[in-house]
């Protein structure tokens, strides 16, 4: 299996011949494989789970699911009409099985999740991020409405305001208008692909903060976030009366308001978090090995793919790698929340973590030499002096000196 696998959906899966077969007639080499990719991230535990099971459900017409399981099939593909999609899979039940027909059979599985997932785009605040990912980046703040209308801030900071009403303010300025967010619901309930969607679903939102830039989001219901830089957020229009959720790719710092009767939840591709409220950091980049939440006032519960929740205390860090091993420790909260305040405190931190967030948080790009790797630095930063008057203070605690060519900071040892 030389083929490269990046990010792959159901629809992928549903559609490549590797997975049909190991799924079918599993070896020992193809079971390694794919959990390899799992842990590695390149595919989600859940989507391969749910892509092996509607496999094995099509390729046994003449053995009849339990109950239990046909529940478990359409509670995890998660599909709202689910009285058609279960006529549609007894009828493939019904049917003989052969190769060429399983093949036909995928393919259409295939065009129809591709249409289902268009539809319920705007439900699902994962999807609405994902899809933002593939977009081409941009050095602007963004903010995506969930018509997928955008706009575009070149400030290095916003603060952006999102009130019960659905109206939507950027640095004290209006952007977005209750009699707006109406008007463009309403089109979108006459479009042919959201016929069925029903007339009470959740209307996401985006925040999208590139790097070296920042911002403050206040949501409906007074919860406010810090979202650091290289962040994305997705959050409802308005909150329901029963669960406020919104997903975070990145890092953000959150003060959650207090309502007992509505849980307040926080999801990423790995963890999620659930408060009534409280105080806590969440840092949850896709491309960081390890994702952590910290607690700084109140209780949390978090929770990590089939694991049991668990509950923090304050001052404690939670911390999850993409191997599912979780961890842990009493910290000094204020080393993991002070970027918010412009500052970058580190005890026996490596270099190259440090010029990693330093990067993030400038915008700019930071290289250095192998042997800096594991260099152990402690010591302070204001984020809010001039960059170069940061690296300069970064030369004076630790034995390096840096260069700069092109555009590029490329950091050495000072022998």
């Amino acid at each position: 299996m030389d083929k490269k696998y990046t990010h792959y959906t159901i629809d992928d899966l549903l559609s490549d011949d590797n997975f049909i077969s190991s799924v079918l007639h599993p070896t020992p080499e193809s079971e390694e494989f794919w959990i390899y990719l799992i842990q590695k991230g390149y595919v989600l535990a859940d989507d391969f789970e749910k892509a092996s099971l509607f496999i094995r459900a099509i390729q046994s017409p003449k053995e009849k699911l339990f109950r239990k399981e046909k529940d478990l099939l359409w509670e995890k593909i998660e599909i709202e009409n689910k009285k058609n999609l279960k006529k549609k899979i007894r009828y493939l039940y019904m049917v003989s099985i052969s190769a060429v027909v399983c093949i036909f059979l995928l393919l259409g599985f295939s065009t129809f999740l591709y249409w289902e997932y268009q539809s319920k785009e705007n439900l699902d605040p994962m999807a609405l991020l994902k899809k933002q990912l593939d977009m081409q980046e941009s050095t602007d703040i963004r903010l995506v409405l969930s018509k997928n209308k955008q706009m575009s801030f070149e400030e290095s900071n916003t603060d952006v305001k999102n009130n019960e009403k659905g109206e939507v303010k950027v640095n004290s300025r209006t952007v977005v208008k209750k009699e707006e967010q109406d008007t463009d619901i309403n089109k979108e309930k006459n479009k042919k692909e959201t016929e069925y969607i029903e007339s009470n679903a959740v209307k996401y939102n985006q925040l999208i903060v590139p790097r070296g830039k920042h911002s403050t989001l206040l949501l409906s219901d007074g919860t406010k976030l810090w979202i650091n830089a290289g962040s994305h957020v997705a959050f409802p229009v308005t909150f329901g009366k029963d669960k406020r959720e919104i997903y975070v790719d990145g890092e953000v710092y959150l003060e959650v308001s207090r309502n007992e009767a509505c849980p307040f939840i926080v999801k990423t591709d790995r963890i999620q978090v659930k408060v009534l409220g409280t105080s806590f950091n969440v840092k949850s980049y896709e491309a960081d090995e390890e994702n952590d939440v910290v607690l700084v006032t109140g209780s949390v519960q978090v929770k990590t793919g089939a694991r049991q929740e668990i509950a923090l205390t304050p001052n404690q860090r939670f911390s999850c790698k993409a191997d599912g091993a979780v961890n842990i420790e009493m910290v000094d909260v204020y080393d993991y929340i002070c970027w918010k305040d412009g500052l970058l405190r580190y005890k026996s931190e490596s270099l190259s973590t440090i010029l990693r967030r330093l990067s993030d948080y400038y915008g700019i790009e930071i290289r250095w030499e192998a042997g800096l790797d594991d260099l152990k630095c402690s010591g302070k930063l204001d984020l809010k002096e001039d960059m170069e008057k940061v690296l300069n203070g970064l030369t004076k605690m630790i034995p390096v000196k840096y260069r700069k060519r092109d555009e590029c900071y490329f950091f050495s040892m000072n022998h």
